[in-house]
């Protein structure tokens, strides 16, 4: 039996003791977890995958996203109603308590009325920074949409107007709300084979540029010059292609409006507005360029409170840090037409129910305006704005690289009635 071996069923074991109560790791864990940690395994699920998600700071470096001001509380309302209500899962139906401790989250909140109904932590502490892949890219559609709201920017405007090195590339004369709605038609896409194994794909190269993946000897070093050169594979505004490249320009537009760093903006902007607990941070393993599409992390109530900003118990005051105008483009301006174009008829169904669009990084808006955006490993944020509620989960997948069925849950707990205005 290899050292390696040994290592990987100590952790099996002594993590799996863990979960009915999960009080953080021991010294020999944190040192068995680095030295399995390579480049290339750490998100392919399981312990190992967990740890990382739970302490990025430890293998990567990164920006601070400095919290500032009084802390928004966040009042235990704790609810036997919403811990016991029975979610219908591919496992059978059981209590919302009882189906968090037996997936793959590592933590969820419920918010309803700026109060904490429901908490648990069954895999994670709650003062954790866990990463948020994906669930990153709405906090810079968010500063996008700020800009907007002071007319500094105009999402109708070609990107490359703000960012001339982008003239002569695919990026040519696609509209801004096109980036946003990701639908700008570069041909580097998430989802074609080999995007995060093969360096022969756009997408490969394009994080290997930025250091999140193991570069290639033809790997490029300038994540922004390799953007400038992408190309399109068809007309911006056709259809909704998940590509994270359209989050990078978004940061790089935010960077280069404000002059400053986007970590800086982040903290002014968001998270010194929403009250946060802890600072949060995002990785930048080159030369301090944020991966803005994926590399947030923070705690799980801060995630929360990014969500009430959303919500009627989070928009008072005299300037709400989410406007009038930004909450009805992603409720009402989304396109039906494109949601579906590349993707078929069968995507975008949530618990049997279909998705009306996708808006500003959100990846679905459902018909009542419920809305929702997800990350690799089981991350997610649904906000429910007519309910003035907020769910937050984070998870990362196990050793056979299965996931979990909280976005079905939370439609679900949404429609169960339990948060109707009348109640």
């Amino acid at each position: 039996m290899t050292m390696r071996t040994v290592l990987i069923l100590f952790l099996v074991f002594s993590t799996a003791a863990h979960a009915e109560q999960f009080r953080g790791y021991t010294l020999e864990e944190a040192d068995a977890f680095h030295r399995l940690w390579t480049i290339d395994n750490w998100d392919e699920g399981g312990p190992l995958m967990r740890y990382v998600f739970l302490n990025m700071s430890e293998f990567w470096n990164h920006s601070v996203i400095d919290r500032g001001g009084p802390v928004r509380e966040l009042p235990d309302a704790r609810r036997d109603d919403v811990a016991t209500f029975i979610t219908r899962t591919g496992a059978g139906a059981m209590t919302l308590r009882d189906y968090v401790d037996a997936s793959t989250v590592n933590g969820a909140v419920v918010v309803h009325r700026g109060n904490i109904v429901f908490e648990a932590y069954p895999r994670m502490l709650a003062t954790d920074k866990h990463l948020h892949m994906s669930l990153s890219k709405p906090f810079a559609s968010t500063l996008i949409a700020i800009l907007e709201d002071r007319e500094l920017i105009d999402v109708t405007k070609a990107v490359d107007s703000y960012l001339p090195e982008l003239e002569g590339s695919g990026w040519d004369g696609v509209p801004i709300r096109d980036v946003l709605d990701m639908a700008s038609g570069i041909g580097c896409l998430e989802g074609e084979d080999g995007a995060y194994t093969d360096p022969s794909t756009c997408y490969y190269q394009f994080e290997a540029a930025l250091g999140w993946l193991r570069p290639a000897a033809d790997s490029p070093d300038d994540p922004y010059a390799y953007t400038a050169s992408m190309q399109s594979h068809r007309p911006a505004g056709e259809a909704f292609e998940y590509t994270s490249p359209d989050t990078f320009v978004l940061g790089w537009l935010v960077e280069r409006l404000t002059g400053r760093p986007l970590a800086d903006v982040l903290a002014t902007e968001i998270w010194q507005r929403i009250g946060a607990e802890a600072d949060a941070v995002v990785a930048a393993p080159r030369r301090g360029i944020p991966l803005v599409h994926a590399g947030i992390s923070s705690t799980l109530r801060d995630v929360a409170r990014f969500g009430l900003l959303f919500t009627p118990s989070g928009r008072g005051g005299l300037e709400p840090v989410v406007s009038d105008d930004y909450l009805d483009d992603i409720q009402h301006g989304g396109r039906p037409e494109i949601f579906r174009a590349a993707r078929g008829e069968d995507a975008g169904f949530v618990d049997g129910e279909p998705a009306r669009h996708n808006s500003y990084q959100w990846d679905l808006v459902m018909a009542d305006g419920d809305f929702f955006k997800g990350g690799y490993g089981g991350q997610g944020l649904y906000i429910s704005p007519s309910r003035d509620l907020v769910i937050a989960y984070f998870a990362t997948f196990d050793a056979d690289r299965d996931g979990h069925e909280m976005l079905h849950v939370a439609r679900q707990l949404a429609k169960s009635g339990l948060f109707d205005p009348d109640q």
